[in-house]
């Protein structure tokens, strides 16, 4: 099988056929384009997801947080706790272990969330790190927001621009093959911006249809994600699209489609309020932009810049892992 995340057909067939069993004080059950379980706690709702982190070789720590807090944040909800796994390769050092560890806990404190605690252990099945983060948040019960909300006319709203998480990453680990530098205060500039909590937060006060944090896949992976779910449609104008200078290059050298790059630090975002809600995130210094709109069909339609529409009919497989597929050939 290829590597990634499993297509919405394998998905649906493998696992999600075989939950059978619902409670009803579940809100939001296991379900296509759903990152979070909701549970029904009274006048709140607790929000749990998770999360592993295995495509980057630096950072981890950081990232594993920032990816399942982002999950909760597409939900509506403030992020809580988490709770880590770590399944580490028999040659590691501890001063790695305690490398990553520091990154979580600066960056769960950063976000003013509690490491609750979780499972570590060295093991021969595992070549390189692997992070998972379980999440748990809360949120009032009438204000978390879905993947399945959205509607025909609905604007589609992406926060920052494409590509950040999948920039950050290839920037640090393959800079030596890109034909221009990349400075460690570049990259920082990425990294720093991997949280979408802040405004996935005042996007469900503002009362959006529904959100999607993009991360496999990237955005063109998202809004098919937003439309399985909602059984909608969509068109994206990829001139609308923000796509960072430095992901640009990088793309353009790796022969990457930003629009299907990793891209956490961006949150997808449907409201019938688009403008609106673009200028509300410019107060809080969070550059947003109106990409396109739900439609009546049943998959998205991307406007390319020539003025061809790419229909997205099938599982979107991430840029990155090409990418690697392309590296590991290399290689070998």
């Amino acid at each position: 099988m290829k590597i990634g995340k499993l297509s919405g057909d394998m998905l649906e067939r493998m696992v999600l056929s075989t939950i059978q069993f619902l409670r009803s004080d579940v809100l939001v059950h296991a379900g296509l384009g759903e990152d979070c379980a909701v549970i029904d706690f009274g006048d709140e709702v607790c929000l749990v997801t998770s999360d592993p982190i295995t495509g980057a070789a630096e950072g981890v720590g950081e990232l594993a947080v920032h990816v399942a807090c982002n999950d909760l944040a597409a939900n509506g909800g403030t992020p809580v706790g988490v709770q880590i796994v770590l399944l580490m390769p028999e040659h590691t050092r501890e001063e790695e272990i305690h490398q990553i560890m520091e990154d979580i806990q600066m960056t769960a404190a950063s976000l003013e969330v509690e490491v609750l605690g979780g499972h570590t252990e060295i093991t021969s099945r595992v070549a390189d790190p692997v992070v998972s983060v379980t999440a748990i948040g809360r949120a009032p019960k009438g204000r978390y927001v879905t993947s399945k909300g959205a509607k025909p006319g609905d604007d589609i709203v992406i926060t920052k621009g494409v590509g950040i998480e999948a920039t950050a990453i290839l920037a640090r680990d393959y800079g030596h093959l890109l034909p221009f530098a990349v400075t460690d205060e570049e990259i920082l500039t990425f990294t720093k911006q991997l949280s979408v909590v802040r405004e996935g937060l005042l996007a469900a006060e503002y009362g959006v249809h529904a959100m999607h944090d993009i991360t496999e896949g990237g955005l063109l992976g998202a809004v098919r994600e937003i439309c399985q779910a909602a059984k909608v449609g969509a068109e994206i104008r990829e001139a609308d699209v923000a796509i960072p200078q430095l992901t640009k290059g990088i793309c353009e050298h790796f022969k990457l489609d930003p629009l299907g790059l990793l891209s956490s630090g961006s949150m997808l975002i449907v409201t019938p309020g688009g403008q609106e809600l673009v200028d509300r995130l410019g107060k809080i210094h969070i550059p947003a932009f109106v990409v396109g709109t739900i439609t009546a069909g049943d998959h998205p339609v991307v406007i390319r810049k020539t003025g061809a529409r790419q229909a997205i009919t099938e599982h979107v497989e991430d840029e990155l892992w090409k990418f690697f597929d392309r590296i590991e050939g290399m290689v070998e």
